[in-house]
């Protein structure tokens, strides 16, 4: 039995090794075609440009807050409370964000078709 053994692994492997030589090249890989990069105004790439739109979106939304801050504490609590000024000011911000962010591509293609 063990001779058995021995003869098969010195048959086996030899046979391994030519069955992996044999076997064809592993074809080149090409890179994938991607599309160039969308740009807005003056050339900056569009992820850049959500994030200046995000940037003025959210200080107009913020002074809009701060403006109205009397109104909206007093609607909000119904009476004044200058220490709510701070998280509506932060909430006015987070929407001017979200809509600066959200309209700046909308507005990059409208400025273009103009």
């Amino acid at each position: 039995m063990r001779c058995q053994n021995k003869f098969t692994a010195l048959i086996a492997v030899p046979l391994s090794a030519a069955w992996l030589a044999m076997s064809p090249p592993a074809a080149a890989q090409t890179a994938p075609l991607t599309p160039p990069p969308s740009t807005g105004p003056y050339g900056m790439p569009m992820s850049d440009w959500q994030g200046l739109s995000c940037l003025w979106g959210g200080v107009l939304g913020g002074a809009g807050v701060y403006y109205y801050s009397d109104v909206l504490t007093i609607a909000a609590t119904g009476a004044t409370n200058p220490l709510l000024a701070v998280p509506l000011i932060a909430t006015g911000f987070l929407g001017g964000c979200t809509v600066g962010t959200n309209a700046a591509a909308g507005l990059v293609w409208i400025a273009r078709h103009l």
